[in-house]
């Protein structure tokens, strides 16, 4: 719209001068050629015999080259050269075609200057972001255009730096992508050689005839198992992790009391913890708490923040306290440790794949992949719920799940009892 007033202006402001030239070029004109024709009036009136020449006042014209004749006398309140009239109309037809001539080469040089000028403005942005497509398709994202004018362009331009914006962004978090493969890659190495050393290693020595009795062969064949399970548990995050990645994650979810599988999975958890000398807790309002779960994923979501507690937490002992209660149209459940917490600025980092608080992987046992939270995350708002963190003498998860409408429950001997009967023995340690 801008480019269309400049060019309305110019041509409006070519058009004015060429009027204005054109009335003064008329002007000059025509008083140029009537003095001219009145000199040579003055010169014929002279040439004429005393008798033949008009009094003053009166009316006269030239009939012929060199001829003139006094058609009759009548008052004039000018000299007899004001009504001298043939002269003046050959001067107006010659001044009028000058003034023509000289307003159309005016507005074509105007038009001209102009229009060099307009363009010149308008490629301006053209060429910004012509370079601009140069810098971008040679992978520099960093050189804005920065177009200060108001015209058409400056949107178009804006937007351009935008979409730099936002290129170099993703560049940026491909770039972190690719190295956090990296990293994944080699901790993986790392998280495997350890447990798949200890059972080659104690599988020589059952071979070998080191354990001898039965029961040092049994206390063998455990360590050998449960490093078995670990290595089991990695494989299926990086499995899950692919999944999540293609977007094939199903659900089969079924009802449940949600205070009734954590319970369950308490009891579960509780041994495993007292172990390593920690306790778990729970709490769980007077309900019922019905949900719509998915128990192998749900499962899998409260396993990997009771991993992430025993890797990272740092407290000794460690105790974990569960929560249950009902809010408006959610049940919600509170997982919290009282370990070191983690800092505030990295709080909205715990949910990223592959993002650890400790980078030099430095966790308890020199475990962890980063994919753990990223996985509960994804099954949590895959049932449709909410999952934050936040430090609270501790650090500390709240999901949020829908609440099932209605309150009738599973029957017995239904999903929720056998619930974890369809979890893996290695998830559940």
């Amino acid at each position: 719209m801008r480019i269309r007033r400049h060019l309305f202006f110019y041509n409006t402001i070519s058009v004015l001068v060429a009027l204005v030239v054109m009335l003064a070029v008329n002007s000059a004109a025509t008083h140029a050629i009537g003095r001219h024709y009145q000199r040579q009036a003055e010169e014929m009136f002279r040439a004429l015999p005393p008798d033949r020449r008009p009094e003053e006042g009166t009316l006269w014209i030239q009939l012929d080259e060199g001829m003139m004749e006094l058609l009759g006398t009548v008052p004039q309140p000018h000299p007899w050269r004001d009504a001298y009239r043939r002269p003046q109309s050959d001067a107006l037809m010659i001044s009028l075609l000058l003034s023509g001539v000289t307003a159309i080469v005016v507005i074509l040089l105007l038009n001209t200057l102009f229009t060099r000028y307009q363009l010149k403005k308008l490629l301006q942005p053209v060429d910004a972001l012509t370079q601009a497509a140069g810098r971008i398709g040679s992978g520099d994202f960093t050189r804005p255009i920065g177009h200060p004018g108001q015209d058409e362009f400056a949107p178009v331009c804006a937007a351009f730096d935008r979409m730099q914006e936002h290129l170099l962004a993703e560049q940026e978090k491909t770039a972190a992508y690719e190295r956090a493969r990296t990293d994944l890659v080699a901790g993986i190495s790392h998280d495997l050689r350890t447990p798949l050393t200890s059972v080659k290693g104690y599988i020589k020595g059952l071979r070998d005839g080191v354990a001898q009795t039965p029961e040092r062969q049994r206390q063998y064949l455990d360590i050998a198992y449960r490093k078995a399970c670990d290595m089991d548990v990695l494989l299926q995050r990086l499995f899950y992790f692919s999944r999540l990645e293609t977007g094939d994650l199903p659900l089969f979810l079924q009802p449940a009391d949600l205070g009734e599988f954590i319970s369950r999975f308490v009891s579960e958890a509780g041994p495993e913890l007292e172990q390593t000398g920690g306790r778990i807790e729970l709490t769980v309002s007077p309900g019922p708490h019905p949900v719509s779960i998915d128990p192998e994923q749900l499962y899998r979501v409260l396993s990997n923040l009771k991993d992430n507690a025993l890797r990272y937490a740092g407290a000794e002992p460690l105790t974990i306290a569960l929560t249950v209660e009902r809010q408006e149209g959610w049940e919600s459940l509170r997982f919290a440790d009282n370990g070191r917490g983690v800092p505030e600025e990295a709080l909205p980092c715990l949910f990223e794949q592959f993002w650890r608080e400790d980078q030099a992987r430095s966790a308890k046992n020199g475990e962890g992949t980063g994919l753990g939270l990223y996985i509960a995350r994804h099954i949590v708002e895959a049932h449709g719920g909410e999952i934050c963190a936040e430090n609270d003498g501790g650090l500390s998860f709240t999901i949020q799940l829908p609440r099932r409408t209605g309150t009738e429950l599973p029957p017995q001997g239904g999903a929720p009892q056998n619930i974890l009967q369809e979890v893996p023995p290695c998830l559940r340690s």
